[in-house]
Parts: C-alpha cells; structure tokens; sequence
C-alpha cells in the first residue's frame, strides 16, 4: 500500500487531506511540526510526502533533506501560500516532485498525488 505524511501546522490541512486520501484508499499519517515530520519518516516507508513551505516559523528546506537522506527515492509536494515563484529559487538542488499553491482543489490534489504514485 502506499502511504503518505502530511507535514502541515494547520490542522483544517492535515484533516483535509486525510480525509481526501483516505477515501481514496491511501494509507495516511498527519503531523503538525518539521521535527514530528522527520521523526515520522524515520519509522515508515512513505512513498509521497505533502509538506507545507512554511511550517514551524521556518521553511521546510532542512525537513526535505533529512528525509530524503534516509527516503531518497521518496517524492515531495510543497504546498504553500507563497507563489512559486517566490520558493522554486530557493528550492534548488532539491527533488521536489511538486509545487501547490494553497488555496487548493481536492481533484487538483488526487491527480497530483496519483501522477506521482500512481
């Protein structure tokens, strides 16, 4: 089965997202912090990663390069309230699968997630 880890400090995101994935038949975990993100990804084979930009008052540079030390092969979304423009430069050297833009659309979520896992 695939999984997936929300990493996002708004709880209204994390619920969403469950709820959408869920439904949909994926396994999913939630959590609110860069730290609980990594620490989750140490315990778990993910095969998607949802990360907010900006989460913890810092952005998620630092999470996505711990995790992908020990989950290379594991793809991430950013989700952010920036424009892409402002992050895809800051963004550089790193896999990143994705770049959302919040507010978002749940069919606009599913077609991300299934172009990336299938």
């Amino acid at each position: 089965m695939n999984k997936i880890l929300v990493a996002d400090d708004d709880k209204l995101i994390r619920w969403s997202l469950k709820e959408i994935f869920s439904r949909e038949g994926y396994e999913v975990d939630t959590v609110a912090s860069s730290l609980e993100a990594i620490q989750q990804a140490e315990n778990a084979l993910y095969s998607l990663i949802f990360t907010d930009f900006e989460i913890d008052d810092e952005n998620c540079l630092h999470t996505i390069r711990k995790v992908k030390s020990f989950l290379p092969d594991v793809k991430v979304i950013i989700l952010s309230a920036l424009s892409r423009q402002r992050i895809e430069s800051q963004l550089e050297g790193l896999d990143i699968f994705a770049i959302i833009e919040k507010p978002f659309q749940s069919d606009q979520i599913l077609s991300i997630t299934k172009e990336a896992i299938g």
